[in-house]
């Protein structure tokens, strides 16, 4: 089943009024027919049309609406068939990868982690994407047909036209054919696209962007990216490389960074960075109550740094606060340049609290044009890392209901 309309053409105005009478259900439903016309400006014969083919097609359905007056006759009004189609979303990173269901409506009804333990091959990567997806479909018992489409989330550039994972540089790997690999196992549409700009995507559907025209999405976890929403509409950039904060240099003379420059933002601000400042503050004899930690047999992780920090531990609490004050300074230059409504930001290290955001928002302060908004507009994400697989989802909503929109 292909929901990518072909425009230009007869089938193609067809297909895209098609898709804005379903979006405006999904948005507005239930509601008339005579509603539908008057508000899309479509003839009552092309909307009756249109919507007897989504009724054959189970998308919508009807039901008995209340009369406007006494006596009138009751109206037969239209709603979204939500459960009976479904999108799978998967996200791919380093540590785990997260496939979920969603309805329509894009509600998540199922969602399953697997997490990635060695650095794997194209070749294993990619059979580790089937698996998960295979097993969604034998877990939920789901036909092929009932699945709309794949949308993947990917880490790294990507080119998302053609469905390739160009650089996915925390598992070393390049040019994946993953579009081209999950269609020819499983024969369903597959849209791809950066893991922080789907993301973005799904903030600006479901979560703190929703009916905010320009704001910025900012990501940390083991590396740093961003999504950039300028008039409703998602900035890729020509190469599709637009908004990598992570490697804007915030201090020439900084840390080497992964990417071989020095003094990127991730070098300062990622979990990676947190952590790594701390072992060497250890290493360089600083006390604190984590040296007991430094073996070799000990799995470090960010809520070590919480735990310690909330104790009062202070190469801890430098630590995070450093994290801050970088990711202040570039959060800042940010809105010097694109003066956004909201800054949204993800991930574990925000669990913090205040450990981080008060930095973050001090430098911002101290570093923004008066003319434009300051800390104010810095918020944390209610999705959390499932609004990756949430905006895996939302990349095939997109294209069923506002095809070549946002």
């Amino acid at each position: 089943m292909s929901f990518i309309p072909k425009t230009g053409s007869f089938e193609g105005m067809k297909s895209l009024n098609k898709s804005a009478i379903m979006n405006l259900i999904r948005l507005q439903g239930p509601i008339s027919r005579a509603e539908i016309a008057k508000l899309t400006k479509l003839t009552p014969p092309t909307v009756g049309s249109i919507v007897s083919e989504l009724l054959e097609a189970d998308f919508i359905k009807e039901e008995t609406g209340f009369a406007k007056s006494q006596g009138g006759r009751k109206p037969i009004m239209l709603t979204l068939n939500s459960s009976n189609y479904f999108i799978i979303g998967i996200y791919g990173s380093a540590e785990v990868i997260t496939t979920v269901i969603s309805n329509l409506d894009g509600e998540i009804i199922y969602s399953k982690d697997r997490e990635v333990w060695n650095t794997p091959s194209e070749v294993e990567f990619l059979t580790m994407l089937k698996e998960c997806i295979q097993i969604t479909l034998d877990e939920n018992d789901l036909l092929h047909s009932s699945i709309i489409g794949i949308g993947v989330a990917m880490h790294g550039l990507v080119d998302p036209e053609n469905g390739i994972a160009i650089f996915a540089p925390h598992l070393n790997l390049s040019n994946i054919p993953i579009k081209k690999t999950l269609e020819e196992k499983f024969s369903i549409p597959v849209l791809m696209e950066n893991d922080v700009r789907a993301l973005t995507l799904a903030e600006s559907w479901y979560g703190k962007g929703k009916d905010v025209s320009d704001f910025i999405c900012i990501s940390v976890g083991r590396g740093i990216g961003s999504g950039i929403v300028l008039n409703h509409k998602i900035y890729n950039g020509v190469y599709n490389s637009a908004g990598e904060i992570g490697h804007t240099i915030v201090d020439v003379n900084g840390p080497r960074c992964k990417c071989g420059n020095y003094g990127c933002l991730e070098a300062f601000s990622s979990e990676a960075a947190v952590l790594e400042r701390v072992k060497r503050g250890i290493r360089l004899g600083r006390d604190s109550i984590l040296a007991a930690e430094m073996n070799e047999d000990t799995q470090w992780d960010i809520e070590m740094i919480f735990r310690a920090a909330e104790k009062g531990d202070q190469l801890a609490l430098e630590s995070l606060e450093e994290s801050g004050r970088y990711l202040g300074l570039a959060i800042a230059n940010f809105i010097n340049i694109f003066t956004p409504s909201k800054v949204i930001l993800e991930g574990k290290l925000f669990d913090a609290g205040d450990l981080i955001l008060s930095p973050i928002r001090t430098m911002v302060e101290r570093s923004t044009l008066k003319s434009s908004p300051g800390a104010e507009a810095i918020e944390c994400s209610t999705l959390g890392k499932k609004g990756m697989a949430v905006g895996a989802c939302t990349l095939v909503l997109r294209s069923l209901f506002k095809p070549g929109g946002f």
